[in-house]
């Protein structure tokens, strides 16, 4: 046997390995009263930053260089309650059928959908943003359940066994997905047929867009909002979600416009960071909702 074949052969029943994990994690949270699943959950959260240290000490140092007047403890708090989002975001997601379903148990509340629900009646395209904030996957479910014409972009996750039971998952909440490779066609048609179109823009982009300041640090950051914009006069909109105690509260800014003064191709660049700087902002809030976790800077400026 090659070393090759070998490889791939360990490769899938590592990936096996990974899926027959999750589906019991799924069914084991999914069989336990919610209160207590959530509590679990944000512990395995907890528990998680113990096994996997370089991740908690990514956290840290992130927080470190964007919050550089905070204090050490609360660096360290902060970082504990990202994990136990992190945790809890899990459990959400396990359970994001029955959390949709039950709106007197999980409230939504929607403060400034009446634009989408204007941009919908006027047959106008909307490019929709997001970022890895409190719980996305809740927020995107509950778009696509109340605007039939949303479509969401997501890269695959590396696994095909878990990458497809999570979007049998999202299909369960009504999400649809268009993967990253066909993004730029998909979203033009999309758009032109005045329809939304969701990106989560908030990681680290490893080939193309623009460096742009995020929390004082040039971040490479997709224009992919600002093309479609360019391409369609579609508004470009960002939403967020927070918790309010068992509920939600999902957030829409205003459109968010290129810099009237700058134009050509500088308009793209300025535009993605008034992007940017818009959902920095909005992190700023509260800090622990964000996926600190994920090197952001990664990639670097040449």
């Amino acid at each position: 046997m090659g070393s090759f074949e070998k490889g791939d052969i360990l490769k899938r029943l590592k990936h096996v390995a990974e899926f027959v994990l999750v589906k019991l994690l799924d069914g084991f949270f999914c069989s336990l009263p919610f209160p207590l699943a959530i509590q679990l959950g944000m512990g395995l959260g907890v528990f998680l930053s113990k096994i996997i240290p370089k991740r908690n000490a990514l956290i840290l140092s992130n927080l470190e260089r964007a919050f550089p007047e905070m204090p050490e403890n609360e660096r360290h708090r902060t970082a504990w309650a990202v994990w136990k989002n992190l945790g809890r975001v899990a459990v959400e997601f396990l359970r994001l059928q029955e959390i949709l379903k039950n709106s007197k148990k999980f409230p939504f509340i929607w403060e400034g959908v009446d634009q989408l629900d204007n941009f919908v009646k006027q047959k106008t395209g909307v490019i929709l943003l997001a970022a890895h904030y409190c719980n996305w996957e809740v927020l995107g479910a509950a778009i696509a359940a109340r605007f039939p014409e949303f479509t969401a972009i997501a890269r695959p996750m590396r696994n095909p066994y878990v990458e497809e039971w999570v979007q049998k998952k999202r299909g369960l909440g009504g999400t649809r997905i268009i993967l990253h490779r066909q993004a730029v066609k998909a979203s033009l048609k999309w758009i032109k047929a005045h329809h939304m179109i969701g990106i989560l823009i908030d990681q680290n982009l490893y080939t193309g867009g623009e460096f742009v300041s995020f929390f004082g640090r040039p971040a490479a950051t997709t224009t992919l909002p600002a093309l479609l914009h360019a391409r369609t006069q579609a508004p470009v909109i960002i939403t967020y979600v927070e918790r309010e105690g068992a509920g939600f509260r999902a957030r829409f800014t205003p459109p968010i416009l290129p810099p009237p003064q700058i134009t050509g191709e500088n308009s793209i660049k300025a535009h993605t960071q008034a992007i940017s700087d818009n959902i920095e902002n909005i992190i700023r809030r509260y800090p622990e909702n964000w996926f600190w976790v994920h090197n952001r800077w990664k990639r670097k400026k040449d």
